[in-house]
């Protein structure tokens, strides 16, 4: 390989790694993501901090649990929404499988509403605000009503169990 073939690839290389640390940074601050309905872009903190606790379900159309998880999901949005809390999904699948993403909600018919978002922007996102790495789907947060992230659980969940750190939190 000649000198400026090596250069080349190395300057190529830092342009996408600097691409991908600014897209990150971004990231921690707000996560963008797509209504799978209409389309319409916004962040995840336009959706958090209106007075009710906000459960976050990141999902995806290839996880199984997530479909095992979605009832329960949906029956605790729909015990609570009038009231003290809600669910709001976001699949990681990114946001040019929309379409994709819609028939999967269509066809699992979960009553919460769903966005979509890039999985790196996702799990930058994710690191900002737990200083840990998304390990996998289901993967749950919780923001208090002013919109405080106040818990994360990747893995199974039950509504007892939130209703119970809601309780205690309240």
């Amino acid at each position: 390989m000649s000198m400026i073939s090596k250069t080349k690839i190395r300057l190529v290389l830092l342009q996408v790694f600097m691409g991908l640390f600014l897209v990150a940074g971004s990231a921690a601050n707000a996560m963008e993501m797509q209504s799978v309905e209409t389309g319409e872009s916004l962040n995840l903190e336009d959706l958090t901090g209106n007075g009710k606790w906000t459960l976050v379900m990141i999902w995806a159309t290839t996880c199984h649990i997530c479909k095992i998880q979605k009832p329960d999901m949906s029956a605790f949005h729909d015990k609570h929404k009038d009231t003290t809390a809600e669910v709001i999904g976001v699949a990681l699948d990114g946001m040019g499988r929309r379409e994709a993403v819609q028939r999967y909600i269509d066809e699992t018919n979960p009553t919460f509403p769903s966005y979509v978002a890039d999985s790196l922007i996702i799990s930058s996102y994710y690191f900002g605000m737990t200083e840990e790495s998304l390990r996998g789907t289901p993967t749950y947060l919780l923001f208090d009503p002013e919109g405080e992230l106040l818990g994360s659980n990747p893995g199974l969940l039950s509504v007892e169990a939130i209703e119970s750190f809601i309780e205690r939190k309240s």
